[in-house]
C-alpha cells in the first residue's frame, strides 16, 4: 500500500526524469579546438586539468573580445597562444559546460537514491514489477 510520502516521492522522482531530459541539452563532451594550454596575463591555464579558473577565463576572454570589436576587429583574427580568442572562448565554454553536466547528473542520481531508499518497501516491490512488466512486453 503506498502512503503518502510514496506519492511526494514518486513526483518528485518525476521532477528529476524532466530535469535528465533538459540535461539531454546540454553538451557533455569536451572537444576542443585549441591546445588547451592557455597562456595569459603571465599565467598558464591548462583547461584539460583546471576547472577552477573557468568562468574567470570565460568573462576575460569574453572581454578581450569585446575589446577587438570596440576596435573594429574580429575573435578570429587576435590570437593567444597561437589560437584565436573566438577558439579559446568556445573551449573554455565548452569544458564549463561539460563539468556542469557531469555535476548536474551527479546530484540528480544521487538525490533520486535518496528518494528511492525512502521509498517504502511496497512501493519498491510495485515499481520493480512495473519495471520487469515493460521489459517483458517491449
Amino acid at each position: 500500500m503506498a502512503t503518502k510520502n510514496d506519492e511526494r516521492i514518486i513526483e518528485l522522482k518525476k521532477i528529476i526524469e524532466k530535469k535528465r531530459e533538459e540535461l539531454n541539452n546540454m553538451h557533455s563532451r569536451f572537444s576542443p579546438k585549441t591546445n588547451c594550454i592557455l597562456q595569459l596575463d603571465g599565467e598558464t591555464y591548462n583547461l584539460n586539468v583546471s576547472t577552477q579558473n573557468l568562468a574567470y577565463l570565460l568573462v576575460k576572454i569574453n572581454a578581450l573580445i569585446k575589446s577587438a570589436e570596440s576596435l573594429n576587429m574580429s575573435a578570429e583574427e587576435v590570437t593567444i597562444s597561437g589560437f584565436s580568442l573566438a577558439d579559446w572562448f568556445d573551449d573554455i565554454k565548452s569544458k564549463k559546460d561539460s563539468i556542469d553536466y557531469r555535476d548536474k547528473k551527479r546530484e540528480l542520481a544521487t538525490i533520486e537514491n535518496k528518494l528511492n531508499s525512502l521509498l517504502s518497501s511496497d512501493k519498491q516491490t510495485e515499481l520493480q514489477i512495473d519495471n520487469l512488466e515493460l521489459l517483458l512486453n517491449s
